[in-house]
């Protein structure tokens, strides 16, 4: 059976690397993993890498443990040990849940990256990367021909597991030709789902920052320019040794608001508040990074039974469907290779 997966995010992953055999995995960009994603700089001493996405993975549903501490390499993942906190809008700092605290924060040595590409590895699927889907066809047999966005057929497909934002996949079925009434119930199920976006900040010291007690610092009251600060550094392998690097987030409202703006003026901006926060001088970086996050996590849900099942052999996965961790994008992408298994059987 020919399964097509639209999208390299863990989602997408997950379901390719449950389904094995016969998959294939389309890419628009040149890596995988999504939002887990990781950047390396070469540095003076080494060679520094920097998460500027998802922070950490975490591993309390199955699909992903068992990913991570089962079936692929745990060779290079390690638990960061170290707290979360709280910051509220005035600065004040508090210790964190330590319930929450207690659960390992995972991450590889070569950033949370490591994930994606030990499934891509996997040899369990077939991956083409930089290929941009841009049209489904249905045939009279109940097949669907995928096409990049060129026009070129990429082969016909009796599964296809859309496994993009909520956005990116409402735009690719608006392009495709699908039955009309099914076409505009999937189109308005998608829309349901909503994202807000994030400035994501590295920071990098060829020095020694003060020493803490928590690894990251996340806002709790929600009205801080700032969502998420934390020590990248903290993480095993991720810095050279007696240099730091920080990860600062900002909340949606900045990052909207600031969106085109000038990465310079971005950057002195975070560098300055986070100085403020942390009441340290944190503006004189040796070097700095941005990445921009149009789809960071989901503020509304679509709800997944008015998707799958919806048109025989289409299906959806994606953290819009679940909330935005990566270890429930990977439940999802996981139940729908579950189905797409039970409908295979039931043939």
């Amino acid at each position: 059976m020919a399964i097509a997966v639209i999208g390299a995010g863990i989602a997408g992953l997950t379901a390719a690397y449950t389904l094995g055999g016969e998959v294939v995995v389309f890419e628009k960009s040149r890596g995988f993993g999504g939002r887990a994603a990781t950047r390396w700089y070469d540095r003076p001493g080494g060679r520094v890498y920097v998460d500027h996405g998802t922070q950490y993975l975490r591993s309390e549903s199955d699909p992903l443990r068992r990913l991570m501490l089962q079936d692929l390499s745990s060779a290079d993942l390690s638990d960061i040990a170290r707290p979360v906190w709280t910051f509220d809008s005035s600065h004040v700092i508090h210790e964190g849940d330590s319930e929450q605290n207690a659960v390992p924060k995972w991450s590889y040595r070569h950033g949370v990256a490591t994930l994606g590409k030990l499934l891509a590895d996997s040899g369990r699927f077939e991956v083409r990367l930089r290929v941009r889907i841009g049209k489904i066809q249905t045939h009279a047999d109940g097949r669907y021909r995928l096409y990049d966005t060129e026009g070129s057929a990429l082969g016909d497909y009796e599964q296809v597991v859309i496994a993009i934002p909520s956005g990116q996949a409402a735009d690719l079925l608006a392009a495709s030709d699908l039955p009309p009434t099914e076409k505009v119930a999937l189109q308005t199920a998608l829309q349901a789902a909503s994202y807000r976006r994030c400035l994501s900040i590295a920071l990098g010291y060829e020095r020694d920052l003060a020493p803490r007690p928590f690894y990251a610092l996340v806002n709790s009251d929600k009205r801080d320019p700032m969502a998420w600060f934390a020590y990248e550094h903290d993480k095993i392998g991720h810095a050279v040794r007696g240099q730091a690097v920080v990860v600062a987030q900002m909340s949606g409202d900045y990052s909207l608001a600031q969106w085109e703006n000038d990465n310079d003026a971005i950057v002195n901006d975070v560098a300055a508040h986070a100085s403020k926060l942390l009441g340290e001088r944190l503006t004189d970086f040796d070097w700095a990074d941005i990445q921009r996050w149009r789809y960071s996590q989901p503020n509304t849900l679509a709800e997944a039974a008015q998707l799958n099942g919806v048109l025989r052999g289409l299906w959806f996965a994606g953290d819009y469907l679940r909330g935005g961790r990566v270890h429930l994008a990977a439940e999802t992408g996981e139940a729908v290779a579950f189905s797409i298994q039970q409908a295979r059987s039931a043939s």
